[in-house]
């Protein structure tokens, strides 16, 4: 079957994480199956992927994303910010379990059913996994790649953050970003697109920059709080920090319309 990004987002809400995929799921040959995979091997398998990655490519399915409301097309962009900066390496661990660079265990079951829920259902990578940023970047890679018909609604997303109060947190912005008219993201799809914009480093506090400038590893780097939820460096963006202009012009270059500071009528 050929199953729409509606249908899917909707299966796999229903997939129960510890429950095998039901029949409908499986019709719709989506990946679902775990493979136990070594460190080294996720690392090659990013590797590839991010060489293989086109910057412009990703960024316009991003922006196709943002118009349609769609993360899984929106995800790629985060994994490219997150991959970029990171250290090709073997496994490096002196008493720790888990590799001191990147945080992946030495040998990891892979769920792609879980891969794909992240993909579809949030659309940005959790805590700096290594096999969420290879995966994302190869279903951008292997995907039809799509162009954005409209900027109006991520031109309206950038105002909205120039113009939060100062004191503004994460949390405020994302109420006042689900209220946005064009803006149809659940909690989970709101809290990755905001977290993405930090990994690219759009949304970040001078002292702590995005990924676009070097590679942190998400699983241990600083939070603004013990109850924070929230991605690094997002979690420390507060309104006053507006939006970092270098970082959208990194991205969007090719997309002079949203370099500026002005909403669109």
């Amino acid at each position: 079957m050929t199953a729409t990004a509606e249908q899917l987002c909707k299966l796999l809400k229903a997939q129960h994480p510890n429950e095998a995929p039901g029949p409908a799921l499986l019709a719709t040959g989506l990946a679902t199956d775990t493979r136990s995979m070594d460190h080294d091997q996720v690392m090659a398998w990013l590797v590839g992927e991010r060489q293989a990655a086109i910057k412009a490519e990703v960024v316009a399915s991003f922006l196709a994303g943002v118009e349609r409301n769609h993360a899984y097309l929106r995800a790629a962009l985060s994994a490219f910010s997150c991959a970029m900066h990171l250290p090709e390496h073997s496994f490096t661990a002196q008493t720790q379990l888990s590799c001191q660079i990147c945080s992946f265990f030495k040998q990891r079951d892979v769920s792609l059913i879980a891969l794909n829920r992240i993909r579809f259902l949030v659309g940005a990578v959790q805590a700096g996994n290594i096999s969420n940023m290879a995966f994302l970047l190869q279903e951008h890679r292997t995907s039809d790649k799509q162009l954005p018909g409209s900027l109006d609604l991520m031109l309206r997303i950038l105002d909205l953050i120039r113009h939060m109060p100062a004191q503004s947190k994460p949390n405020d912005l994302l109420i006042q970003l689900r209220k946005l008219p064009g803006v149809k993201m659940s909690d989970d799809e709101g809290r990755g697109f905001l977290n993405l914009l930090g990994h690219c480093g759009i949304l970040q506090a001078p002292e702590h920059p995005g990924l676009l400038y070097r590679y942190t590893n998400l699983g241990l780097a600083p939070r603004s709080s013990r109850s924070s939820d929230w991605s690094y460096p997002v979690d420390f963006w507060r309104g006053e920090h507006g939006i970092n202009d270098d970082a959208v012009r990194y991205w969007f270059s090719d997309y002079p319309e949203l370099l500026g500071s002005q909403c669109v009528p």
